[in-house]
C-alpha cells in the first residue's frame, strides 16, 4: 500500500505560510490609504474594527497540554489524570459512553475558559449538575501545560465555590513565579477567537443553525468577526447619531404649534427662530436664557410701567421743607431796617456808579440838584454804602436761600414720558407745572410740589404694581413652554452636534460595505483552500463536491455560500447532505483555522468528531487528523473504535489512550491496546489463574487465540479490500460474509473470501507447518474443547502468526 503520507485524501489543509492572511487591520490600512476617505472617517472606522486578535501570534505564550487531572467534576469522582504529549501529534482517548473521557475534555475547556459551549444552549439543571455524585464536594480541575521555553509545566488550577458551573475561580502556576490569576496567562480575548476546543454539540449547531446564526459561527472560526462587529458598531452609532436626529425633527412641530399658541412676543420669537430651514439655536437659546430683548409692544409697555418711579416723595419733603423756611427767612428780614439798609445801598451803587461813569456832571440824576454830585461825595457815598451792606447781609443771605430752595423743589420735577397713558400723564403735568413757578410765589410752589409729588408717586407705584402682576403671569406662563424648550434644545444641538460625525459614519459604512467582499475573500482564501482540501479528505467516495466556501451579504441577510454539487450538479448543501457529510462539513470549515500563523494555541481538543459519520468519513477523518497532527497537538475523544482502527490500517501513527470507568465514578486512564494485544493480554490472563482447572483453559484458550487471529486479518482485509478501489460499504459487507477465519484470512490475504482452501496451503509454504496447524486447532477450539500440551507455546505462535498477518 502507499505509504503514509500519500493515503488518500492526506492532502495536508495547512496554509501556506505564503498566503497567510495578514491582519484586518493592515488589510483595511492599505486600502484606505487610496479611498478618499476622510481622516476622521478612516479614524472613526478603525476605533470601530478593534485591536486585531493576535495579529502576531505572540501576545500570549505558546504551549502544549501535557496533563489534566479532574476531581469530582462531571463522571469523574476519585481523582484521575490523563497524561498527554506535550508536542504535534495525534493522540486519542477512546471509551465507551459513559466512561468519562469527555469530562476530561470538558474539564480542559473549562480550566482554561471557565464555561463549557456545550451547556450554553442547555436549561439550569445542566448547570447546577456539574458536580459528580459520588465524590462532588471539593470538585477541582488541573491542566498542565508546558510553555514554550520552560523546562518545567505550568499548571492552571480550578476550583469551584458555588453550586453553579460558573461559580468558580482559577489560577496559574508557572514555575518561578507566584500563584497569578488566570488572566496573566494572557490567554483570554484568544480564547474567544480561536476556540482550541470542538464538541459534537458545536458541530451541530455551526450547521445546524439559522443562515445568520451560521455566518456568525463560520465568521468567527474564519476570523472575519472584526469586520462583522465593526460593521454592526458603526450600524448602531448611525442609528444612535441619525435617530436623535429624527426624535428632534420629530418633536418640533408639536413643539413650535404649542408655542404659536402662547400669547408672548418670546414665544413667537422662539417659532420663528426655529421655523426655517436653519434652524438658529443661539436665538432659541437666547430666549430660554433671558438674555434676548424681544418683546411685542404690549409687553414692552408692562416691562416700561413696571420699572416705573415716581417722585421720591422723601427728596420731595425735605425740598420743600426747605423752601417754606427760606421763605420765612425772607419775608421775616423782608420788614427790617436791614431791608431798607439793602434797599438804600442799592440806590447809592446806583448814583456812585453813575457819577464814575459821568464824572463831569456834578448834577443829580435823580432830583436834578447841581453841583452835588462831586468827588467828596463819592467818597462819602462809597463808605455809606460799605457800611448799609454790611448792614444788608442777613436780607441778601435770605434771598439766596429762597432762590437756591425754590430752584431745589423745581430740579425735581421731571417732564412727563411720551408713553404714560393718559391719566397718569396729567397727574405728571400737575407735578410738572411747579416748574413755572418762581420764588416769588415760594408758598404755591411748595404746596403744590408737595400735594402732586404725593398724588403722582402714589399712582406710579400702584401702575408698578399692577404691571409687575402682569409680567409674573406672562412669565409664569412662557417659563413652562421656556422650560420644555430648553429640554428641546439640549437634546436638538446635541443631535446636530453628531451630524458630521454621523456623515463620517455613513461614509465609513458606505466605504467598509463596498470593500467588505473584497476584505472578506483576501482574507478567507487561504482558509477556504484549506476547507475544500479538509473536505476533499473526509468526503471520500461521497459524490457530493465542495466548491469555493464564500460568506455573502450583510447585516439580517448575511449566509455562508457552500458552492455544493451533486454528481456535478450545483445543490443546496444543507437539503442534499447526508447528517455524516453535514458534520464532515463543519469539520472542513473549523480545522484550516487551526492552521493561522496567528493562532497562538499549538493544540486542539475534539471531543466525539466520529458520530454520523460512514467508514469512508472515518476514514477520511484519520488521514485529516493525522496531517495536522504533523504541525498540532491533536487530542481526540471517541467511542467509536472506527477511528483507531482506521489508523491502524492506515498505519497513522497515533497514541491511543483509554478511559475505564468503575463503580462510584472511579475512573482510571491506560495505556490503549489495540485488539490484538488485547486479545493475548486476555489468553496470557488466563493461563495465569489460579486454581483454573485445565478443561477450562483448553475450552477457552483456542476461542482467545481464535480471536486474537480474527482481530489480526481484520484490518489486512479492510486494506486489502481498499487498495482494490473498492468503497466502504462494499469491503464491510464482504467483511460481514466472511463467518470462518480462513474466509477473513483469504480477504487479507488475496481480497477473495472465496479463495479459502489456499489460506492453510499458503501460509504452511509461507511460515511453516506450525501456522496451518494453529489455524486448524482454533477452529475446533470454536466449537469443542480441545487439548492444549503447553500453553505458553500456543500463546506465542498466535503472536508470531498475528505478527506476520499485520505485515499484510
Amino acid at each position: 500500500m502507499p505509504p503514509p503520507e500519500q493515503a488518500p485524501g492526506a492532502s495536508q489543509p495547512e496554509t501556506d505560510p505564503a498566503e497567510a492572511p495578514a491582519s484586518l487591520r493592515g488589510l483595511i490600512q492599505r486600502r484606505l490609504a487610496d479611498s478618499g476617505l476622510a481622516p476622521q472617517a478612516q479614524a472613526l472606522l478603525f476605533d470601530c474594527l478593534g485591536e486585531d486578535v493576535s495579529a502576531d501570534g505572540g501576545r500570549a505564550p505558546r504551549a502544549y497540554l501535557q496533563s489534566v487531572t479532574v476531581g469530582g467534576f462531571r463522571g469523574i469522582g476519585r481523582t484521575a489524570r490523563l497524561p498527554l504529549k506535550p508536542g504535534p501529534g495525534l493522540t486519542l482517548v477512546v471509551g465507551r459512553n459513559g466512561s468519562g473521557k469527555s469530562s476530561f475534555a470538558e474539564a480542559i475547556e473549562i480550566a482554561l475558559t471557565g464555561d463549557n459551549a456545550r451547556w450554553k444552549t442547555k436549561s439550569d439543571i445542566w448547570r447546577r449538575s456539574w458536580r459528580n455524585l459520588h465524590e462532588g464536594d471539593d470538585p477541582q480541575v488541573a491542566v498542565e501545560l508546558l510553555v514554550e521555553g520552560d523546562t518545567a509545566p505550568s499548571t492552571v488550577y480550578r476550583a469551584w465555590t458555588g453550586e453553579d458551573v460558573a461559580e468558580s475561580h482559577a489560577e496559574w502556576e508557572r514555575p518561578g513565579h507566584d500563584p497569578a490569576p488566570l488572566a496573566a496567562l494572557g490567554w483570554e480575548r484568544d480564547l474567544a477567537h480561536y476556540r482550541p476546543f470542538l464538541s459534537y454539540s458545536e458541530l451541530g449547531a455551526l450547521i445546524g443553525g439559522k443562515p445568520s446564526e451560521m455566518y456568525d459561527a463560520v465568521a468567527t472560526i474564519l476570523g472575519l468577526e472584526q469586520l462583522a462587529g465593526a460593521d454592526k458598531r458603526l450600524m448602531e452609532l448611525s442609528k444612535e447619531l441619525d435617530g436623535a436626529l429624527k426624535q428632534s425633527a420629530a418633536e418640533l412641530p408639536t413643539l413650535l404649534a404649542d408655542l404659536g399658541a402662547v400669547d408672548d412676543p418670546r414665544a413667537a420669537a422662539a417659532v420663528s427662530a426655529l421655523s426655517g430651514r436653519t434652524k438658529d439655536f443661539e436665538k432659541a437659546a437666547a430666549l430660554v436664557a433671558g438674555q434676548s430683548s424681544v418683546d411685542g409692544d404690549a409687553l414692552a409697555g408692562l416691562r416700561r410701567l413696571a420699572e416705573l418711579t415716581g417722585p421720591d416723595l422723601a427728596t420731595v419733603d425735605a425740598a420743600v421743607a426747605r423752601l417754606r423756611e427760606a421763605a420765612a427767612g425772607a419775608e421775616d428780614v423782608r420788614a427790617t431796617s436791614a431791608e431798607d439798609s439793602w434797599q438804600r445801598a442799592e440806590l447809592l451803587s446806583a448814583a456812585l456808579d453813575h457819577h464814575r461813569r459821568h464824572p463831569a456832571r456834578p448834577d443829580c440824576p435823580v432830583c436834578g440838584s447841581e453841583g452835588r454830585i462831586d468827588g467828596r461825595w463819592a467818597i462819602a457815598a462809597a463808605e455809606q454804602i460799605d457800611r448799609m451792606r454790611e448792614e444788608a447781609e442777613a436780607a441778601r443771605a435770605a434771598r439766596r436761600e429762597l432762590s437756591g430752595a425754590a430752584e431745589a423743589v423745581r430740579s425735581l420735577v421731571t417732564p412727563p414720558p411720551a408713553w404714560l397713558p393718559p391719566d397718569l400723564a396729567d397727574l405728571w403735568r400737575g407735578w410738572s407745572s411747579c416748574r413755572s413757578l418762581t420764588e416769588a410765589a415760594a408758598t404755591e410752589l411748595a404746596l403744590r410740589a408737595e400735594t402732586t409729588a404725593a398724588v403722582l408717586a402714589d399712582a406710579c407705584r400702584l401702575t408698578s404694581q399692577q404691571a409687575t402682576k402682569q409680567l409674573a403671569e406672562h412669565d409664569e406662563e412662557w417659563r413652562g413652554h421656556a422650560a420644555r424648550l430648553a429640554a428641546w434644545l439640549d437634546r436638538a444641538r446635541t443631535a446636530e452636534a453628531g451630524r458630521p460625525r454621523l456623515n463620517q459614519v455613513k461614509a465609513a459604512r458606505k466605504w467598509l460595505k463596498d470593500t467588505h467582499d473584497e476584505l472578506r475573500g483576501e482574507r478567507m482564501r487561504p482558509i477556504a483552500n484549506g476547507a475544500q482540501a479538509t473536505w476533499a479528505a473526509l468526503r471520500q467516495q461521497s459524490n457530493v463536491s465542495l466548491g469555493p466556501v464564500q460568506l455573502g451579504g450583510t447585516g439580517t441577510q448575511r449566509r455562508v455560500v457552500l458552492d455544493v454539487s451533486v454528481d456535478d450538479i450545483d445543490a443546496p448543501a444543507l437539503g442534499v447532505m447526508s447528517q455524516g457529510e453535514l458534520h464532515s462539513l463543519a469539520l472542513s470549515l473549523f480545522l484550516p483555522r487551526t492552521t493561522l500563523a496567528e493562532n497562538p494555541f499549538p493544540f486542539l481538543v475534539i471531543d466525539d468528531p466520529v458520530q454520523s459519520m460512514d467508514p469512508a468519513k472515518v476514514e477520511g477523518l484519520a488521514t485529516v487528523l493525522s496531517a495536522l497532527a504533523l504541525q498540532q497537538q491533536v487530542v481526540v475523544f471517541t467511542h467509536d473504535t472506527r477511528l483507531p482502527q482506521a489508523l491502524k490500517y492506515l498505519r497513522l501513527p497515533a497514541t491511543v489512550l483509554e478511559v475505564v470507568r468503575r463503580e462510584r465514578s472511579v475512573v482510571q486512564v491506560k495505556p490503549g491496546d489495540d485488539p490484538v494485544k488485547q486479545a493475548l493480554y486476555d489468553a496470557k490472563a488466563l493461563t495465569k489463574a489460579r486454581n483454573m482447572p485445565p478443561e477450562v483453559v483448553s475450552r477457552v484458550l483456542p476461542g482467545l487465540c481464535r480471536t486474537t487471529l480474527e482481530a489480526a486479518f481484520l484490518p489486512a482485509a479492510r486494506r486489502r479490500l481498499l487498495r482494490s478501489g473498492r468503497d466502504h460499504a462494499s469491503v464491510e459487507r464482504e467483511i460481514s460474509r466472511a463467518h470462518k477465519l480462513t474466509e477473513l484470512g483469504a480477504l487479507a490475504m488475496y481480497g477473495d473470501r472465496t479463495r479459502s482452501a489456499e489460506v492453510l496451503h499458503d501460509l504452511e509454504r509461507a511460515h511453516g507447518g506450525w501456522a496451518a496447524d494453529l489455524i486448524r486447532l482454533c477452529n475446533r477450539g470454536s466449537h469443542e474443547a480441545v487439548p492444549v500440551a503447553d500453553v505458553n507455546q500456543l500463546i506465542d505462535e498466535t503472536r508470531r502468526l498475528a505478527g506476520k498477518v499485520q505485515e499484510l
